[in-house]
C-alpha cells in the first residue's frame, strides 16, 4: 500500500513529519525547517514561551518506527492468522446458507398459504371478510421474513473480510516501520494513534479504536510456535474488533 505524494509547488522542499505533531507544552504545531543539511523539527511558539526543544528528523523517524512495530503484524502470522479466518469464513457460509435456506422456505410457505387461501374465497369456502383478514396476517408474516432475509443477506461475511483486510494492513505496519519512507511513517502513524503530540523531544499518542486491541497484545515473534497463531486470530475476532457487534474496527478500506 503506498502512500499519495502530497502536492508540492515547484523549489519547495517536502518535509514528511510536518503538520503530523502538536507541541506537548503549548499547544503549538510542530513544524520544521533544515539546517546545515539536516533536517529539524520543532515547537512554532506561536502560542507564547516554550521551553521545548529541537528534534532531528532521522530521531523522529526511529520513535515512529518503534511505535509502529507495536501495532503491526509479522508476514509468518499474517498468513497464518488468515487461513485460521478462511477456515472460519467457510463455517460460516455452510451455516449461513442453511439458516437462508430456511427463511426463503419460510417465505415459500407464506405464497403456498395465499394461493390456497385464494382458492378457498374463489370456491365460496371462505367469506371475503375472511379471506381478507387471513390474508393481511401471512403478507405481513411474508414481508417480517422477507426482511430478515434482505437483512441477513446484506450484512453476510462483513466482519471477516474487515477482520482479514485489518490483518494485512497491520502487516503493511510491519513493512512500513522497517522501511525509509517517512511519508509512509507518517501516515500509518495518523491511522494508528490520534492526539498526536512531541512533549521533551518523546511522540505521545492515543492507539486508535482496534489498533488499542493490537497494541496490547505481546509482541510477535518471527514465526509463531503451533497453536498461536490461531490464538492470535480469535483475539482479533474478540467481541471488541467484529464491526457487528462494535464499530472500533478502523475504516481505512
Amino acid at each position: 500500500m503506498k502512500a499519495k505524494s502530497r502536492p508540492q509547488k515547484r523549489g519547495e522542499k517536502f518535509y514528511a513529519f510536518r503538520n503530523l505533531l502538536k507541541c506537548g507544552e503549548c499547544n503549538s504545531a510542530i513544524t520544521s525547517e533544515t539546517q546545515r543539511g539536516h533536517i529539524y523539527y520543532r515547537c512554532t511558539k506561536k502560542k507564547g514561551l516554550c521551553s521545548q526543544k529541537y528534534i532531528r528528523e532521522e530521531a523522529l523517524a526511529e520513535q515512529i518506527s518503534d511505535i509502529l512495530q507495536k501495532f503491526s503484524l509479522p508476514s509468518s502470522w499474517t498468513k497464518k492468522m488468515i487461513v485460521e479466518l478462511d477456515k472460519d469464513e467457510n463455517e460460516k457460509f455452510r451455516a449461513d446458507f442453511s439458516f437462508s435456506q430456511n427463511l426463503k422456505s419460510q417465505i415459500k410457505e407464506c405464497k403456498d398459504k395465499l394461493d390456497k387461501l385464494l382458492d378457498l374465497q374463489l370456491s365460496g369456502v371462505v367469506s371475503t371478510e375472511e379471506y381478507s383478514e387471513k390474508k393481511q396476517k401471512i403478507l405481513n408474516q411474508k414481508i417480517e421474513i422477507s426482511e430478515k432475509l434482505k437483512d441477513f443477506e446484506k450484512k453476510g461475511n462483513r466482519w471477516l473480510e474487515r477482520a482479514k483486510t485489518f490483518i494485512l494492513e497491520a502487516n503493511q505496519v510491519q513493512i512500513v516501520s522497517q522501511g525509509n519512507n517517512f511519508e509512509e511513517k507518517a501516515d500509518f502513524l495518523k491511522k494508528v494513534g490520534s492526539n498526536l503530540i512531541l512533549l521533551k523531544q518523546q511522540i505521545k499518542y492515543f492507539p486508535r479504536g482496534a489498533w488499542k486491541i493490537l497494541g496490547n497484545l505481546p509482541p510477535f515473534a518471527a514465526e509463531p510456535r503451533s497453536g498461536e497463531a490461531e490464538n492470535e486470530a480469535e483475539n482479533l475476532k474478540s467481541p471488541i474488533l467484529l464491526p457487528e457487534r462494535d464499530s472500533n474496527l478502523p475504516h481505512s478500506y
